[in-house]
């Protein structure tokens, strides 16, 4: 009887991979990273004449098979094809690396080979083409991901050529795989409208799980990290498309960019994109206490969110580096105008908001306002809510300003209570502490955002 091995492979993409210059283009590159590590696995396992049934557990980003020792020798000749097919259509920016060990001893042990291979094939990769000349003509085939994006929309089967596989195209080809989530069929539905989206109110919105590798890590076999891989998996990809058919005037307004086992990305408007966050982790903690709650650690039972407004092709390249800077410095963080609040601030923030709309639109209050209030804030480039603001010496000028500045043309009581919850949102309860809170500067912003739309 032979024994069996592990093939597990990982795509990493640089940063500037996702930084496009054609909206077509960038859609077409985060396409196909969500597609990667779902259609190479097939790929192999079709030329080695195998069942998919072998394939564990994938998502964009890696995959994991278990093949016999016999088709070690293949299993690595496919994949360094691939990887070279891969750097010469990317430019270099996608790198496939991959690891192969016997199922012998506990899963701990193997999992620990698998890493520490993994490492050491990147390393010597790194170490031989470290000392190669560089070409600054190289650059990724920008019409293949336009191509791609085009012909995404409406597509319910995808294609390889045998012989490159990752020129993967939607359509019929020589291996023709059907996209959905029945049966073996690709895990991807098209969900690209963004028809009745007004520009103004656009932004990205990224979702990811906290420390999920260090979860992964943890599992005490195979079985169980199966189990997480596929729960994961499942939980973004039917919880997104439910939320949104459930969501009111959301058709032609959202886009999904990319989902997968680490969590997703969308495009579209700026209010329904909030509801979407503060739903999906709503569900996601509600998720974690029930399934998770017998596995140790917080690793892995919470999400992180960045949002970032702006054009569909700056917007969507920045939130991704927005969110890791939230996860590096918090877990269960949003980021939002340079500002990383926890989530327990985030419904501070849309109080103040919602305050602030209420000022201008019941009590007829200038929405200069909101730019003055903004200037109580230091401004730098990133804010954390670890960081605390200064102690004004002199609170009462602190209060008789922000007076001023909202000032309204209707002076009434509801105006004036109003004008005392908005104070007191933004400098809590106790007078003699005069700290302005960090979710002020995010609750104004959300306010600027939706006046100037």
């Amino acid at each position: 009887m032979s024994i069996q091995i592990f093939v597990e492979a990982k795509f990493t993409p640089r940063q500037d991979f996702l930084r496009a210059t054609a909206p077509e283009e960038s859609l077409g590159r985060h396409i196909y990273l969500s597609l990667l590590g779902e259609i190479i696995p097939r790929a192999l396992l079709d030329r080695l004449g195998l069942s998919h049934m072998l394939l564990g557990a994938s998502t964009g980003s890696g995959f994991l098979l278990l093949l016999a020792e016999e088709n070690k020798a293949a299993a690595h000749e496919f994949l360094a094809q691939t990887a070279a097919s891969l750097a010469e259509l990317s430019a270099n920016e996608i790198d496939l690396s991959w690891s192969i060990t016997e199922n012998l001893g506990d899963w701990s042990v193997v999992r620990k080979r698998l890493f520490e291979e993994m490492q050491r094939n990147r390393g010597t990769r790194a170490t031989a083409t470290s000392f190669e000349p560089f070409n600054d003509n190289s650059r990724a085939d920008a019409a293949y991901f336009s191509d791609l994006a085009k012909a995404a929309p409406g597509a319910t089967t995808i294609a390889i050529d045998a012989a490159n596989p990752v020129r993967f195209t939607f359509g019929e080809g020589d291996k023709t795989y059907t996209l959905g989530y029945q049966g073996d069929a690709v895990p991807w539905i098209a969900h690209l409208d963004l028809s009745n989206l007004k520009r103004r109110r656009a932004a990205a919105l990224k979702l990811a799980v906290d420390s999920l590798d260090i979860r992964l890590r943890r599992a005490a076999s195979v079985e169980d990290h199966l189990r997480l891989v596929h729960l994961y998996k499942n939980f973004f990809a039917g919880e997104l498309q439910t939320l949104l058919l459930r969501l009111p005037d959301a058709a032609g307004k959202i886009a999904i960019v990319d989902s997968g086992m680490e969590g997703f990305t969308v495009y579209g408007d700026f209010e329904l994109l909030l509801k979407v966050a503060l739903e999906m982790h709503r569900v996601f903690e509600t998720m974690a206490e029930v399934v998770l709650r017998d596995d140790a650690g917080v690793e892995g039972k919470s999400l992180s969110c960045a949002l970032v407004p702006g054009r569909e092709v700056e917007a969507v390249a920045e939130v991704s580096e927005a969110l890791r800077l939230a996860q590096a410095t918090s877990r269960d963080a949003f980021f939002a105008f340079g500002r990383v609040l926890d989530w327990e601030l985030v419904p501070d923030a849309l109080e103040i908001r919602n305050l602030c709309l209420r000022m201008v639109s019941q009590h007829g209050a200038n929405s200069q306002f909101v730019a003055d209030l903004s200037a109580f804030f230091r401004e730098s480039p990133y804010q954390s809510l670890r960081r605390k603001t200064g102690r004004f010496e002199k609170p009462w000028r602190l209060y008789r300003r922000m007076s001023i500045a909202l000032e309204t043309e209707r002076q009434t009581k509801d105006s004036e209570k109003t004008k005392r919850r908005l104070l007191a949102e933004f400098i809590g309860k106790n007078a003699g502490q005069a700290r302005l809170r960090p979710a002020g500067r995010v609750g104004l912003e959300l306010a600027r955002v939706t006046l100037d739309a």
